[in-house]
């Protein structure tokens, strides 16, 4: 069936079309915690306080064909207010270099660098790469204009780019 469709069933009281968006995006709103938490216990706990939220809030959703950005901001929102109410800055302990075998092992491994960027700089890459979102829904999610998204991505990328160059001279025995 249709996302709208679903959306809009699930805004007038439809609990079957509401758990099938759940299943749809779970995956999503999943892996978005997870990233934003970085692999945090509280990342189950979060996306179960999303799903709660959407099933309050859905009948005020005003456009269905924006549901995936509406509720990518709620995991957004609650993510940061998880981090918050942790009040600490998670870290990754140094792991050990693991030949990469495939490309979910690499994107694992480019996961945990974008972990160690600061929030503004994961967050907008998280959303663009991972969640393969345009600079428009990002826009909307974060409350910030386009231009910001783009510049964000931008120094972003540049700052990936210095730790990846980095952890190749510590590999190589240069750093």
């Amino acid at each position: 069936m249709n996302i709208e469709k679903l959306v809009k069933k699930a805004t007038k009281g439809n609990n079957d079309a509401f758990v099938e968006l759940m299943k749809i995006y779970e995956r999503d709103m999943y892996n978005l915690t997870r990233y934003m938490l970085g692999n945090n216990e509280a990342t189950y706990d979060v996306v179960q306080d999303t799903i709660l939220t959407v099933y309050e809030k859905i009948s005020t959703l005003k456009n269905p064909s924006s549901f995936k950005s509406w509720l990518l901001k709620i995991v957004v929102n609650k993510s940061k207010s998880e981090l918050s109410k942790q009040n600490k800055i998670i870290y990754l302990e140094n792991s050990i270099e693991i030949p990469i075998i495939d490309k979910e092992l690499e994107k694992i491994e480019l996961m945990s660098l974008v972990s160690n960027l600061p929030d503004d700089f994961k967050s907008v890459i998280i959303l663009f790469y991972f969640n393969d979102l345009s600079y428009k829904e990002i826009s909307e999610i974060l409350d910030i204009p386009e231009g910001t998204v783009k510049s964000r991505l931008f120094r972003g990328k540049e700052i990936l780019h210095k730790i990846i160059y980095m952890e190749e001279d510590k590999a190589n025995g240069k750093g």
